[in-house]
């Protein structure tokens, strides 16, 4: 049997395992009350910031691109990036977004391999970056944090900038091409996760949660650390896990906690099927593209 296919089986596995976990651990009677109650007024918007979202995320990408160098639209990127998001979401194995991505742009443009996967693998990272500084940060303004481990802000916001100068020094030392586009990668990663907070507080706006949001959002950035590794279909569990185990102590409710994460996963699951109605084709156009 084919290791792709071992690793597809691997992930189904453990995606049905930990939604059967999920099942038994959340109160569905305390959490479908509030999915009945919740307003869907905030739902849509926060929907719309999602894919707002996903412009910085295209953004981001296409800066990286440029070292390699390929330039294409604006439009085909978004495109290429949706496509990608739904490969990711419900095709996990060998056939990944990111496998398309390395496919189609080398086939279309002939570029250096290793330098097309370092554009690839720097994207990601910046986004790891940027959610470890906004932890640091964030930290600072948790009463919660501040009380159990009372450190001092300049710690925290030093370590914050320990993280910056730490991804700046890993492009210096390993990836010296794309040095030039460190810092501008770095602020669309801020941009990124911090219209992602404001999706989830308005999740938890929508379900009536108006308390300790610094602390969600410090679990959302948490399970977004966690929900990077390739163990489930498109993440799915994983969030919940790392937001039901935090509500053990924080002070966050539990069936609130996983409700709006489980809508965060089904805005991103439909804004994903964008992805279907894309055709993107294997050739560049005949001229250069801004």
């Amino acid at each position: 049997m084919k290791k792709s296919t071992l690793t597809t089986i691997l992930k189904l596995v453990l995606t049905a395992a930990a939604l059967g976990w999920l099942y038994y651990q959340v109160d569905w009677d305390k959490t479908l009350p509030l999915l009945r109650r919740a307003h869907w007024g905030w739902i849509v918007l926060a929907f719309l910031i999602y894919n707002a979202s996903q412009l910085s995320s295209t953004l981001r990408m296409g800066k990286h691109l440029q070292v390699v160098p390929i330039r294409e639209s604006f439009s085909f990127l978004i495109q290429l990036y949706y496509r990608c998001m739904f490969f990711n979401l419900f095709l996990p194995g060998g056939i990944g977004g990111d496998g398309y991505k390395v496919w189609l742009l080398r086939k279309r443009h002939q570029s250096d391999y290793r330098l097309l996967l370092s554009a690839l693998l720097l994207d990601r990272g910046s986004g790891l970056v940027a959610i470890t500084f906004l932890l640091f940060i964030l930290a600072g303004f948790s009463p919660w944090v501040l009380s159990e481990a009372p450190l001092p802000n300049v710690l925290l916001w030093g370590s914050a900038l320990a993280v910056f100068l730490g991804g700046w020094l890993i492009y210096g030392l390993f990836f010296r091409k794309f040095i030039g586009v460190y810092l501008r990668t770095f602020l669309l990663s801020i941009l990124l996760q911090s219209l992602q907070i404001v999706v989830l507080l308005l999740l938890l706006e929508s379900i009536g949660v108006q308390t300790s949001r610094v602390e969600y959002a410090l679990i959302f950035l948490g399970s977004s650390l966690a929900s990077v590794l390739p163990l489930t279909v498109g993440g799915i569990g994983v969030r919940e896990f790392v937001f039901l185990k935090a509500a053990n102590y924080l002070p966050i409710e539990s069936d609130q906690a996983v409700l709006a994460s489980l809508l965060f996963f089904l805005i991103n699951a439909f804004s994903s099927l964008a992805g279907t109605l894309v055709s993107l084709p294997d050739k560049p156009a005949s001229e250069t593209l801004d």
